[in-house]
C-alpha cells in the first residue's frame, strides 16, 4: 500500500506535506531520521515530571506531560498535549505526535506515531509508523515476536509494522514485522499475524478444542 491509502486525516501542514511525498511505506521509513536533523538540544515546552530521564536531544511539546521515571533517549520529538506515562520508555529516533497517550511501562522504539494516538500500558512497539487516531492495546507487540524481545530488542533494523489511520490492535496480539493494516481495521485480542490486511477488516483469531481420553 502507497502512504496516501493508509494515512489521510490532515495534522500539521509541514508534517502532511512530509509525509506525502513518499511512494512507499518502505521510503517512509527509511526517511524518519530526516525528522530530527535540526535537534540539536533539549527544547522543553511542556512538563517533565521529577524522576523522568531525558537523555539528549528531545523536544517537549507544549501543554505536553512526561510523567516520573519515563525515560526518553533522543533524539526523540513529542509533539504537543501528549501524555508519556510513567515508565514509559521512548528510545532515538521516536516521532511522538500530538494529543497522544503512551501508557504505563510501553516501549517505543525508532517509530512514527502521528497525532491522537493511544498506546496503552505493557505495548511494545518496534521500527513501526502508527496513523493518525490508531489504538494499540495492552501488552501488544508491533514489529517483533515476544521470543526475540527476550535476546535483544534492539538488534532489528528493518520495517516493523505500518498501521493505516483509525486501526485498532487488541490486547496481547502479535504483528510480526513486515505487516501492514490497512485504515480502520481491527485486530482483535491475542492475534499472532503478519501480511497485508487492507482497509475496514475486523481480524481475530479462532480457538479450536480438542478433547482426548486420558490414560495412566
Amino acid at each position: 500500500m502507497k502512504p496516501s491509502d493508509l494515512f489521510s486525516e490532515k495534522m500539521e501542514p509541514t508534517l502532511d506535506r512530509w509525509v506525502g511525498q513518499f511512494s512507499s511505506t518502505s521510503e517512509l521509513f527509511t526517511a524518519i531520521p530526516q525528522i530530527f536533523v535540526t535537534l540539536k538540544s533539549q527544547h522543553i515546552l511542556g512538563t517533565v515530571e521529577d524522576g523522568a530521564v531525558l537523555i539528549g536531544p528531545v523536544h517537549v511539546g507544549a501543554g505536553s506531560v512526561v510523567q516520573s521515571l519515563a525515560v526518553i533517549r533522543g533524539p526523540a520529538i513529542i509533539g504537543n498535549d501528549t501524555v508519556v506515562n510513567s515508565h514509559a520508555e521512548i528510545l532515538p529516533h521516536c516521532f511522538i505526535g500530538s494529543n497522544c497517550v503512551v501508557g504505563h511501562c510501553c516501549s517505543i522504539i525508532g517509530s512514527m506515531l502521528m497525532n491522537n494516538v493511544v498506546v496503552w500500558h505493557a505495548a511494545f512497539v518496534r521500527n513501526s509508523v502508527i496513523g493518525f487516531g490508531c489504538v494499540v492495546g495492552p501488552g501488544a507487540v508491533l514489529g517483533a515476536e515476544k521470543a526475540a524481545l527476550l535476546k535483544n530488542p534492539l538488534a532489528s533494523t528493518e520495517i516493523g509494522v505500518v498501521l493505516g489511520d483509525h486501526t485498532a490492535i487488541g490486547a496481547e496480539s502479535i504483528l510480526r514485522p513486515g505487516t501492514i493494516i490497512g485504515r480502520r481495521t481491527v485486530v482483535g485480542e491475542s492475534v499472532l499475524t503478519e501480511g497485508t490486511h487492507g482497509s475496514d477488516q475486523i481480524v481475530t483469531a479462532s480457538q479450536q478444542l480438542e478433547t482426548k481420553p486420558r490414560h495412566g
